[in-house]
């Protein structure tokens, strides 16, 4: 037997005696070898009908109800042609979680036919997922995860209309198809020396270009983890009394989804982004609720910081879309906001008294959870202002001048490395009325061969370059794994309506710039309209250009951007954004500039704050929003007298002087 084997054999059931148990939830409802209310339970059945009927729901049922009846054959038909797991295989498990539940609370004889006939037709295919070690062994880390849940559903809508013999042949597809590919996929992430190499399967093998030397590790330590992690428990849960396996991977899930919530910071606040914590989540939260229901042996009150978890999604709110829906902080790749059913569901664990309008105001419903698991009734509490101002363990500022969809938001990035992210430390968002003065670009690609990739770069972000370059990004080899960027905030100060803080990036320029001396970004926020950036750069060697741009969004070709002397104007339909730049040898001017992409990748247009070479630079650029219609510009002033600034838009007014590090702020 090889050591990969005994880890396989033995590990996760060691690791999983090594687990505490609290038994601290009620008694399992149901024999071991039950899986009976993985999802939902009979009583739940009205709430969950109800559920479709509510102003935040209604429109995405109607949308799953009107599908097209053959949607889900017609799928499968795709997928068997073109045997693509990557998208056709994706679609069918989509057609098939939306047919399930308006089965669920429509059932038809003809639709349950369609839904009996498509398990069959999936459950025949020999493999459920394009991820494999060695070339051979088949892992199971989205698509094997996805089918795995999406058919413990199907078996629990459908019931009694699944025919014994059906049965368990589902239960062996379930077993050999899912959990075993979730298990190795599992046991590689924590056993990365017995792996033989990661790879996608030959169908698949030029979806992206990169090596998958890293992979175990990579995603051991990030929110794939949580996908296969959350089908196999849910598996387990449903295989006991019927796979012998079933108990060693129930053991693996919960070591596994123990480890995944040690991702956390310990204020709750999740390092890849908002939407990768969603993602998490919808793969998480089945298990730990399921086990929580039917096992009861693991205290996962205790697990994360649940609260702190629901304060980082109210956090990370930016107003709403165009389209209405919630806008969000979109730091690095995250694009999405919260699902409301998962939020709903943690406020059951939590009692947060204001998680079911977090659910509401924060929601973005996609998934069959949120008919399950929506409760509007329920801690309705308002939003709390505590959280107007906030600096999370990530060392991200997040600060509002209230919860309403035109007040002002300004969000900025500091700390550490992680996954998914861009190459930008020090760079923040703003935006008010509605308007995304101060923009973080959305769709950055993730393969290293498009164009688009280089939106993830300092350059493509309200950022400070030096020589015309940003501080330090990956390559693109291991995909969007970490960088070695590293930011500190150095100086913070909390006034309620005057904020500031100082963030050192020394360290995340100084990997790919030897001169890069002291890389600090002083920001002053007076709510809700002014902004005040103090730029302190030294080097050392030889001069650099210093370069620090300002891009409105530009997504509809409606930004207007203008530069007059050292004052700027960044326009927008609703507001507008009007700048005035200072330096200390005067010599940093405005110009514009853009994101050198071809044209297909986008147009982003920006101010660019230059200053010519030098070994210091201190440059002070001074905003001030208006909402359109607004007759009058701001008075916008900066003057220097004796090393220390003295700054004014309209009636506010700072006094800034520059030290070694931090610098010292008065306001008024």
């Amino acid at each position: 037997m090889t050591r990969r084997e005994m880890l396989r054999l033995g590990g996760a059931s060691f690791a999983g005696a090594l687990l505490s148990r609290s038994f601290t939830w009620a008694a399992p409802e149901s024999s071991p070898g039950s899986a009976s209310h993985l999802f939902f339970a009979p009583a739940d059945l009205p709430r969950i009908r109800a559920n479709t009927r509510t102003p935040l729901l209604q429109p995405l049922y109607a949308a799953w109800q009107a599908e097209a009846p053959d949607a889900i054959p017609t799928a499968l038909d795709t997928f068997e042609n073109s045997g693509n797991i990557v998208r056709d295989f994706a679609t069918v498990l989509t057609a098939l979680e939306h047919a399930l539940t308006v089965q669920l609370v429509e059932p038809t004889p003809t639709r349950e036919a369609t839904l009996l006939d498509a398990i069959e037709r999936i459950i025949a295919r020999p493999h459920w997922d394009y991820f494999r070690d060695g070339g051979e062994e088949v892992l199971g880390i989205q698509r094997a995860s996805y089918s795995t849940v999406r058919l413990l559903y199907a078996r629990e809508v459908l019931g009694d209309a699944i025919s014994p013999e059906l049965d368990q042949r589902l239960l062996q597809a379930i077993a050999d198809k899912g959990c075993a590919a979730c298990f190795a996929t599992v046991n590689d992430m924590d056993h990365p020396e017995t792996v033989k190499g990661w790879d996608f399967d030959t169908a698949h093998a030029d979806f992206y270009d990169l090596t998958m030397e890293r992979w175990p590790e990579i995603l051991g330590a990030n929110n794939l983890r949580s996908a296969p992690t959350g089908a196999l428990g849910l598996g387990a849960l449903a295989l006991r009394g019927h796979d012998p396996r079933a108990e060693q991977w129930l053991d693996t899930a919960v070591a596994s989804t123990r480890r995944f919530l040690q991702l956390f910071s310990a204020d709750g606040s999740y390092f890849e982004g908002l939407s990768y914590l969603d993602y998490s989540m919808r793969t998480a939260m089945p298990f730990i609720v399921a086990h929580r229901r039917l096992v009861g042996d693991v205290d996962w009150d205790q697990a994360v910081n649940w609260d702190g978890m629901l304060d980082y999604v109210l956090t990370m709110q930016l107003g709403r879309t165009p389209d209405g829906g919630a806008d969000i902080v979109n730091f690095s790749d995250a694009r999405g906001s919260a699902f409301p059913g998962w939020v709903c569901e943690v406020g059951t664990i939590t009692g947060t008294p204001y998680a079911g309008t977090l659910a509401t105001y924060a929601a973005q419903p996609r998934w069959f959870y949120d008919f399950l698991w929506y409760r509007p009734d329920v801690l309705t509490a308002p939003l709390p202002d505590r959280l107007l101002n906030h600096r999370n363990d990530l060392n991200w500022v997040l600060c509002r001048s209230g919860w309403q969809p035109d007040d002002a938001v300004l969000a900025f990035k500091s700390g550490a490395p992680a996954n998914h992210e861009h190459a930008d430390r020090n760079h923040f968002i703003y935006k008010i009325h509605g308007e995304r003065l101060l923009h973080d670009h959305l769709g950055a690609a993730y393969d290293r061969r498009t164009d688009g990739w280089k939106m993830r770069f300092t350059r493509g972000h309200n950022g400070v370059l030096l020589d015309g370059r940003g501080h330090h990004y990956v390559d693109g080899e291991h995909g969007t794994n970490e960088s070695l960027a590293y930011a500190n905030l150095i100086a913070y100060a909390d006034h309620d309506g005057h904020i500031w803080w100082t963030s050192d990036a020394t360290a995340a320029y100084g990997v790919v710039n030897e001169s890069a001396k002291q890389v600090l970004r002083t920001v002053i926020f007076a709510k809700p309209d002014v902004i005040v950036v103090f730029d302190q750069i030294q080097l050392r060697y030889h001069e650099q250009t210093f370069d620090a741009r300002f891009y409105p969004d530009n997504a509809d070709g409606a930004a207007r951007l203008s530069v007059d002397g050292p004052r700027f104007r960044l326009d927008r339909p609703a507001a507008s954004l009007h700048g005035l730049v200072a330096s200390s040898a005067a010599s940093a001017t405005p110009r514009l500039a853009r994101l050198e992409v071809l044209p297909e990748t986008g147009d982003f247009p920006c101010v660019e704050v230059h200053a010519p070479a030098a070994l210091s630079h201190h440059v002070v650029t001074v905003l001030a929003a208006r909402k359109a219609g607004e007759a009058l510009p701001p008075k916008l002033e900066a003057a220097s007298a004796d090393g220390t600034w003295t700054l004014t838009a309209d009636t506010f007014r700072a006094r800034l002087t520059p030290g070694p590090f931090a610098p010292t702020i008065e306001i008024g």
